[in-house]
């Protein structure tokens, strides 16, 4: 009878047998690593607003230099810092808004001086249907703070839709024509669209 000896592999092959499956573990861990880093952490508009999700907040930053007035003429002037204020008691103006169909308004914010009197600009969130309708979506009103503040809206949760209805944020500048109250910008946060999945980056399907 023959007998078969077991076959003993050789050092070299048990180094290069250790050495490809540390290079696997280390190239797993770097992976998993790479794509925990990777996720978007929640960005709220404010600490004190307790947003969470994702995906990551954007958002668009409208100086008050850069508003138009509703009529001519305007009836405001520039002060500084991107600020103006009215000459005219209750002057309206607006900024068109361009964001991604898709996105995801969820607060505006309202900057803003006020020094002296219970009256401040307000801003309005206003979409268009091209037909004569028109919506206001909540606004926010500045207060009496006794010098620069801001105040955000409540949440929206508004889906834009250019081209069903185009976006305004117009932004009454208020009664006090004496300089105690500017209009300053306002801000505003959205959820970019996400971009559409395209199958694997390898090419299975």
């Amino acid at each position: 009878m023959t007998r078969t000896m077991p076959i003993t592999p050789s050092r070299s092959a048990i180094k290069r047998a250790m050495s490809v499956a540390l290079l696997l573990a280390v190239s797993g861990a770097m992976a998993q690593s790479s794509s925990i880093a990777s996720r978007p952490a929640a960005d709220a508009p404010d600490e004190s607003q307790h947003v969470t999700g994702s995906p990551t907040f954007s958002h668009l930053r409208l100086a008050g230099s850069t508003f138009h007035p509703v009529s001519t003429p305007g009836n405001f002037v520039y002060t500084s810092a991107g600020c103006i204020r009215p000459t005219v008691a209750s002057r309206i103006v607006h900024h068109k808004l361009l964001l991604p169909d898709g996105a995801v308004v969820k607060y505006v914010r309202l900057y803003f001086r006020n020094t002296s009197t219970p009256d401040a600009p307000t801003a309005f969130f206003a979409t268009y249907d091209m037909l004569g309708g028109y919506s206001q979506v909540p606004w926010v009103s500045g207060s009496n703070t006794g010098g620069y503040s801001s105040v955000v809206s409540d949440e929206m949760n508004h889906l834009v839709d250019a081209f069903a209805e185009p976006i305004n944020i117009s932004v009454n500048l208020g009664l006090a024509t004496d300089g105690s109250v500017e209009f300053c910008g306002v801000r505003v946060a959205y959820f970019a669209p996400q971009p559409p999945w395209t199958g694997f980056a390898d090419g299975f399907e």
